[in-house]
């Protein structure tokens, strides 16, 4: 009896060792099929792009997987902002731990392949040729691999010019912060919360007159900004543009009383633009046109429209502020881009 308890002893213990040497085994295999990661290839790395047009880039897996594949697209070079461009993924927050401001693409459960769109935005500057480097990588979920070659995009933007003339006014305080987010514009109201409330809650609009200022062309009144566009068809003639404050009325009163600070953008996109700060026209207690401001309208410019030649004329002194040929100005820096 005793020696058969000795033997069953034993064999229990090779048991348990043959278990332990096989699991370890195991647990160290780099050869199993699991450990390798899929990797997505893009089909264009190096390509150029006129303002306002998409590029499309196409990722590739040669392992499809059960989950979606996420992957960080972050400007990290060239001569554009996070600001020049838009992008189909999904734009990421400052505390999402995916690093520094960028876009997560995805290419979804099951697929073998997936897309996602960079558009350069077409702004009104008349600017030179600029470049966008992108890096794409696997962000922190990591359940695919980049390719070498596919890992750096590289995209040339080209100026886009237009024939009509635009106008905007923009009153919004809109800013990026620190971590690139574009952020609200907000005043404090004179509540005990002291809450929040965004300066596009106030009306202002954009009209565009006849010269004689009798009737009104063009007009937008329901936008943050407001923006109008005189298309080439546009009968040949003078106009006057001038923004307004509307009312304050139904707004909530702010804690302590401001002028507005107003941007008047008006340009030949592409070709030349001019900027009017007027930021001590407009003040909150005065109210707008309904509350009887004679501030309440602001002509700012007279516009002589010749075919698709423009000039612009200061409303009050007759100054030329801008014409048809772009030498007469010097460009914008990008980095004073809003």
């Amino acid at each position: 009896m005793k020696k058969h308890f000795i033997n069953k002893a034993f064999f229990a213990s090779i048991m348990v060792s043959l278990l332990f040497v096989s699991c370890n085994e195991i647990e160290n295999d780099t050869t199993g099929a699991r450990s390798v990661k899929p990797v997505v290839t893009a089909n264009q790395t190096n390509f150029t792009v006129e303002e306002g047009t998409s590029a499309t880039v196409t990722l590739t897996t040669d392992t499809p997987l059960n989950l979606d594949m996420t992957f960080k697209l972050e400007l990290v070079g060239g001569t554009g902002t996070f600001g020049d461009y838009m992008c189909s993924g999904t734009e990421t927050g400052e505390g999402d731990g995916f690093g520094a401001i960028g876009h997560i693409v995805t290419l979804p459960a099951y697929a073998s392949s997936g897309t996602f769109d960079i558009t350069p935005i077409f702004d009104l500057l008349p600017e030179g040729t600029e470049t966008l480097q992108f890096r794409l990588y696997s962000d922190s979920y990591s359940r695919g691999a980049v390719a070498d070659g596919s890992d750096m995009i590289n995209i040339t933007v080209t100026n886009k010019t237009s024939t009509d003339f635009v106008a905007t006014v923009d009153w919004a305080q809109n800013y990026y912060d620190s971590f690139g987010t574009l952020q609200e514009g907000v005043y404090v109201d004179n509540t005990v919360s002291a809450a929040t409330h965004s300066f596009c809650d106030l009306d202002f609009d954009l009209e565009i007159y006849d010269e004689f200022l009798t009737s009104v062309v063009a007009d937008s009144y329901s936008s943050c900004p407001e923006s109008i566009t005189l298309d080439s068809t546009t009968p040949d003639g003078t106009y006057v543009i001038v923004p307004s404050l509307w009312t304050t009325t139904g707004n909530s009163v702010p804690l302590s009383d401001f002028f507005f600070k107003v941007k008047v953008t008006m340009a030949k996109p592409g070709v030349w633009i001019k900027e009017i700060n007027v930021d001590n026209n407009w003040k909150f207690s005065e109210g707008g046109a309904q509350q009887s401001n004679p501030n309440a309208y602001y002509p700012i410019a007279t516009l002589v429209k010749t075919g698709t030649t423009y000039v612009l004329k200061d409303y009050t002194t007759g100054d030329v502020l801008a014409s048809g040929k772009l030498a007469n100005f010097k460009l914008k820096s990008k980095k004073n881009k809003i």
